[in-house]
């Protein structure tokens, strides 16, 4: 039975996937963060293969203490998917004065160096699998090529998913020739998920029809495992 971790795994995409791998028949991990929602102790009820982790993937000390409670479990790991990520607007624009130049380093200790801390901490067990699969959820916000005629968006979270990006292709290129393939992933506009289940109107996809693909994705042997891509939820290869 292959095992997998899945950061951000409280609600919406990061859930889904964990239910997409459980079906799959997948030792899940699950990374939870939000202590305001139980919906991966209600899966966890449900299957055994369900391993809750406490994970905040902007504290290094957070993602030591997870590594080590999953070595407690298993002495390897087949495939990363790192899906946590912190959103939400904060007042850092040039049209948005004072600029707080504080907050949006979370974005970054979370979004961009989270990863990259998770892969790194994460080596020795995935260096275990024949696998080694190295799965990143970035947006279409981190395409530098595509945001010509977006203005008006806070400049964290598209500044950190584009770092992301960066740090994803410099890990490629580090690991890619010691057997590790990658996937880069843009998941689309997608509902959010509730503390009680349900999806808010706003947004246009269901994180469980997006999670159907993107597992599928993740799992599948690609035909050129050294071109690192970013593809979407419609299967179309996006610049970055």
């Amino acid at each position: 039975m292959p095992n997998i971790i899945i950061t951000g795994a409280d609600r919406g995409l990061g859930l889904s996937l964990c239910k997409e791998y459980l079906a799959r028949g997948w030792t899940v991990f699950g990374g939870k963060y939000l202590q305001d929602y139980n919906l991966l102790e209600q899966e966890r009820e449900k299957s055994p293969a369900l391993h809750i982790i406490p994970l905040d993937t902007g504290d290094h000390l957070s993602i030591a203490k997870a590594c080590d409670l999953v070595s407690e479990i298993t002495d390897s790991v087949d495939m990363l998917i790192s899906n946590a990520a912190l959103m939400g607007r904060v007042n850092c624009s040039i049209d948005e004065l004072p600029m707080d130049l504080e907050a949006p380093w979370k974005y970054f200790c979370v979004n961009a160096l989270g990863p990259v801390h998770i892969t790194q901490y994460f080596l020795p067990l995935l260096d275990k699998s024949k696998i080694k699969r190295l799965c990143f959820v970035s947006s279409e916000v981190s395409c530098i090529t595509l945001m010509k005629h977006r203005a008006g968006n806070s400049y964290p979270y598209p500044m950190s998913k584009s770092a992301l990006n960066m740090g994803v292709r410099l890990m490629h290129n580090l690991l890619f020739p010691q057997g590790y393939t990658f996937r880069l992933y843009h998941p689309g506009w997608m509902k959010r998920q509730l503390p009680d289940g349900t999806l808010s109107e706003i947004a246009a996809y269901d994180p469980s029809c997006t999670a159907s693909h993107a597992a599928k994705y993740f799992e599948t042997p690609l035909g050129d495992e050294q071109r690192l891509v970013m593809y979407d939820y419609l299967d179309q290869e996006w610049p970055f």
